[in-house]
């Protein structure tokens, strides 16, 4: 049942806009400029920036929250055209622009290995779950009354919680007033939630965050004392005696124990690793498999990433500190990202803190 909720969900999403689409056309998405908006919150003078305030007035009577005068919203139109520069929509995406070089960053993996995204929520959302079924009894005769035995439900619920970035901007660079310099700026900050949304669903722990796959409880764990194919294995007999083995499973690790079990050979003496494939991207024991640094230091998580649900709601909220550090000129931006992680069901996950 929660699976065709889930399924229903996603339905009207697609077919109903979020309330955060504010029916923008492609002419006014290609005009619109965050830089603008930007400058003009610190100036506090909107007359170069009419479409950016309309705009988050729309978004602000839309979902019925107001922002401060030193903030604003950003529609989803507008959302959706930067995530193709660094956004949810295209975290790794390479940039052409050749006279920057951007920082080294954790490769995400919760959307790659198949997560759920339910995004353009406006309210908390729960989804019922039957978490029992009734209780089948062999008859002693045909005169044997049937014991009664009752199913027993619960709900996922998914409320919002607050994923913030900060970057401080030089007077200098905003002087520059060009395309570039504003997707720099977007792309660093997109990047910087998004990493911590990322790391929030595998290892979130639920203060002031997200509770990530790691941190839910009742999760299956892997108690065998050395790395082989027998611990690779319990991490898929964790899951199958849960009922919730598919082939939407797989493993993620760091790209430490990846080589180690790609140096790692199935049965002693042979010459297949336990991991087959590169370092990022391969399988092991039958799954597809992944290495980033977002997952814990030697920690091995094996489940299925179709059941874990990550909700967004489609809120991002910029403001601005004009007088960040006012002896150098520097301007302080903040970006606010809203989500939460559901684990539709505890059985289909097993982890490993430490795979040595």
């Amino acid at each position: 049942v929660s699976k065709d909720i889930l399924e229903l969900l996603k339905v009207r999403q697609e077919t109903n806009p979020p309330p955060t689409a504010i029916g923008l056309a492609s002419p006014e998405v290609r005009r619109y400029s965050m830089w603008r908006a930007l400058q003009a919150v610190q100036s506090g003078d909107w007359r170069n920036a009419g479409l950016e305030l309309e705009a988050s007035r729309a978004v602000s009577e839309r979902i019925g929250r107001s922002n401060d005068r030193n903030s604003f919203f950003v529609p989803m139109e507008i959302q959706k055209r930067d995530a193709s520069v660094g956004g949810t929509g295209g975290y790794l995406r390479a940039t052409d622009n050749v006279s920057f070089i951007e920082m080294l960053r954790n490769r995400m993996i919760a959307f790659r290995m198949g997560a759920t995204r339910l995004g353009g929520l406006v309210g908390n959302v729960t989804i019922p779950r039957q978490t029992a079924g009734a209780t089948a009894y062999g008859l002693a005769n045909e005169t044997t009354a049937v014991t009664e035995g009752n199913q027993t439900f619960g709900q996922l619920a998914l409320t919002p919680r607050t994923v913030g970035a900060y970057t401080e901007i030089s007077r200098l660079l905003q002087l520059q007033s060009s395309p570039d310099a504003e997707a720099l700026i977007m792309r660093d900050l997109a990047a910087q939630v998004a990493i911590a949304g990322d790391l929030a669903v595998i290892a979130g722990t639920g203060t002031e965050q997200p509770t990530g796959i790691t941190q839910t409880g009742s999760i299956g764990t892997v108690t065998g004392t050395s790395f082989a194919l027998a611990a690779i294995l319990e991490f898929q007999s964790d899951v199958a005696a849960a009922n919730a083995l598919t082939t939407t499973c797989g493993y993620v690790t760091t790209p430490a124990i990846a080589a180690f079990a790609m140096a790692r050979p199935t049965f002693t003496n042979g010459d297949i690793p336990i991991w087959t494939g590169n370092l990022l991207d391969g399988m092991c024991a039958g799954f597809k498999a992944m290495s980033s640094m977002q997952v814990p230091t030697a920690g091995m998580l094996f489940g299925d990433w179709a059941s874990v649900v990550i909700a967004e709601w489609g809120v991002l909220e910029l403001a601005v500190n004009p007088q960040a550090n006012f002896p150098a000129g520097i301007t302080g931006l903040r970006a606010l990202y809203t989500m939460d992680v559901g684990v539709r069901y505890a059985g289909a996950w097993s982890w490993r803190a430490a795979m040595t």
